[in-house]
């Protein structure tokens, strides 16, 4: 009988007998300490750590991350013990006759599992459902060499849940018969053409960030336990951090809680010397408008932000142990709560004794101090004195963000953390004209794809933003199964499986130089530390020195690989989308090459 499941999991985990590759645990972490013992002397191998792809970080940082046999923050070489126990190995007696899908697929992006962890690019597990429920049966194994968060392994999953395939405009026979509607001369009729049931994934990436977001989409997780840590977090932090979010009202000495503070760049007239405060000058808030030439509030000459040379500031860093210089920025609005309702004001007295007490506070809890690498999205931060991961962060939110990531135990608490850089960090942008029109809330994440640092920038609450992020990492757990599928963390040219051993499979492979993962994911990955190796990262960079026939090789030889691992005669999905001919060119196996049995692409 196919196995199914539901989509939420209210219930605790059991904390019995576990049923692991074939052998039995008295309980979970038995299994785990079973197979992180098996990993640790793995990582001794000098021949294992050699393996294309292989992260950069300690042994004990590595075991940290991972939970053997299902997810390995390294090559995984558990791979071919799941393979053997729920693969089937390739029968050429055996007729296998699909055609290719050639449907259109339109799927939203507003599903609360999609929504719970955000990374750079991701494809909508229901859109991968429907290939998966068109090329393969129940049981079988899918692979998905460039994986990123995950979803190709949720949805071989959710394949065997009857409420979400139904969502999808299937109808579901009892015996589990899936049928699809056929429209024919102007009548309607449902065709069979899958099975319920879930199929097992293997996912594998090259960034740590995206297979520590893809192992916690794809294992069950007890939702009591995480409030619970997730509460008592919050309890503790709040007690130890909570005055720094602390302001005054306007009126009286009642105090309120500040919601987020906007800083604005300083600049420097290159006429008289006299610092401009680029919020002041620029910024009409009667006219409604942010003005591109504004006077010089000391001289009174035109200026515009490209006439302007930045004020600088020099500080004792305390991460570094030395002096470091940056570009200045000064605090220039709150917005904060004060029992029901919500207030604005100017930075004061006490707002700045208050950030003062923090800039010279030692900060209790670790935090990373990672040197930013030279690269082609690293200018930004380089350009105005960021060179080191923790520097992204204000000195009130570091101490926050650090606290609280130092009380973090489970998976899931560090990765809800973690999720809310897009907001947390001095890349989060406030948007004064739609604060002026108050149309729409001011503040907006991180600009996607770039480490751009904005003139103005919103510093919101940390703690606010865990309680959000808490609350969207609950919405989007989904009932999945330990053993659903396994997680590697290497190249996609070495899987780690044998010949003609898999089923199907879905890519999503990097764009060329649309996104460079491993200089946006080193503000994560800092922090579980374990750092991507980008040596065969398959991008063109000019840092790194690889062109588009660099690109070009380095995908054919994931592509070989995939061709390598899949069995005759079955299908490969490639989604692939991209501005420029000349980098969906690069993609085509080169002529020298074996070619792929049989691929088709979407995009």
């Amino acid at each position: 009988m196919a196995t199914t499941l539901s989509l939420f999991d209210d219930e605790p985990l059991s904390s019995g007998p576990v049923e692991c590759l074939g052998q039995t645990f008295p309980n979970d972490e038995a299994r785990r300490d079973h197979f992180l013992a098996i990993l640790r002397e793995k990582l001794k191998d000098p021949a294992f750590r050699k393996i294309e792809g292989f992260p950069i970080g300690s042994d004990e940082d590595i075991l940290a991350l991972s939970d053997p046999p299902y997810y390995t923050a390294c090559p995984n070489p558990f791979i071919e013990d799941f393979i053997k126990q729920y693969g089937t190995p390739y029968d050429p007696d055996i007729p296998y006759s699909k055609e290719p899908y050639v449907a259109d697929v339109s799927e939203g992006k507003n599903d609360p599992i999609y929504n719970a962890h955000s990374y750079h690019t991701k494809v909508p597990h229901k859109a991968i459902m429907r290939y998966i429920l068109h090329y393969t049966k129940p049981g079988d194994l899918v692979f998905d060499g460039f994986c990123g968060t995950g979803m190709t392994g949720v949805a071989a999953q959710l394949c065997g849940d009857r409420s979400v395939v139904e969502t999808l405009g299937y109808r579901i026979d009892a015996d589990g018969t899936i049928l699809e509607q056929e429209h024919s001369e102007g009548h309607s009729v449902w065709k069979p053409f899958s099975k319920l049931g879930i199929r097992r994934a293997i996912l594998n990436d090259l960034s740590p960030a995206a297979t520590f977001i893809a192992y916690n989409y794809n294992m069950p997780v007890d939702v009591y336990a995480f409030e619970e840590e997730a509460n008592r977090i919050l309890d503790e932090v709040e007690q130890e951090c909570g005055w720094m979010y602390e302001t005054r009202r306007t009126t009286g000495n009642a105090k309120g809680r500040i919601n987020y503070t906007v800083w604005s760049d300083v600049f420097g007239c290159p006429q008289c010397g006299g610092e401009v405060i680029f919020w002041d000058a620029a910024v009409d808030k009667d006219a409604g408008v942010v003005r591109d030439n504004f006077d010089c509030p000391h001289c009174s000459k035109e200026l515009s932000k490209r006439t302007l040379e930045r004020a600088w500031k020099t500080s004792f860093d305390q991460g570094t142990e030395r002096f470091l210089k940056e570009a200045k920025k000064v605090p220039v609005l709150i917005n904060y709560s004060a029992g029901s309702k919500r207030f604005e004001k100017r930075p004061d007295d006490f707002d700045l004794q208050v950030i003062e007490k923090v800039e010279l506070l030692q900060i209790a809890h670790r935090f990373p101090t990672t040197g930013i690498p030279q690269g082609d999205k690293t200018s930004e931060p380089l350009r105005i004195g960021i060179t080191h991961v923790h520097q992204f962060y204000t000195r009130r939110n570091l101490a926050t963000f650090s606290a609280l990531y130092a009380r973090a135990k489970s998976p899931l608490t560090k990765l809800a953390l973690l999720g809310g850089y897009t907001v947390g960090l001095k890349t989060a942008r406030f948007l004064p004209l739609r604060w002026i029109q108050k149309d729409t809330g001011p503040m907006k994440p991180h600009t996607a794809g770039t480490l751009y640092f904005p003139s103005l920038s919103g510093e919101q609450n940390w703690l606010n933003i865990f309680k959000s992020r808490v609350a969207s990492s609950k919405r989007g757990t989904c009932r999945v199964i330990a053993g659903g599928g396994v997680i590697a963390n290497s190249s996609a040219s070495t899987s780690g499986c044998g010949d003609e051993q898999l089923d199907y499979i879905f890519l999503d492979p990097p764009f060329g130089a649309n996104l460079m993962y491993s200089e946006l994911n080193l503000l994560w990955e800092s922090w579980l530390g374990v750092l991507t190796n980008n040596t065969p990262e398959a991008i063109t960079n000019k840092s790194q020195g690889k062109s588009l026939d660099d690109y070009r090789f380095l995908m054919t030889d994931c592509f070989q690989e995939a061709f390598r691992i899949l069995k005759p005669g079955r299908w490969m999905t490639v989604e692939f989308s991209n501005t420029q001919a000349s980098v969906w060119n690069a993609i085509q196996i080169v002529p020298e090459r074996k070619p792929l049995y049989s691929c088709r692409t979407m995009g």
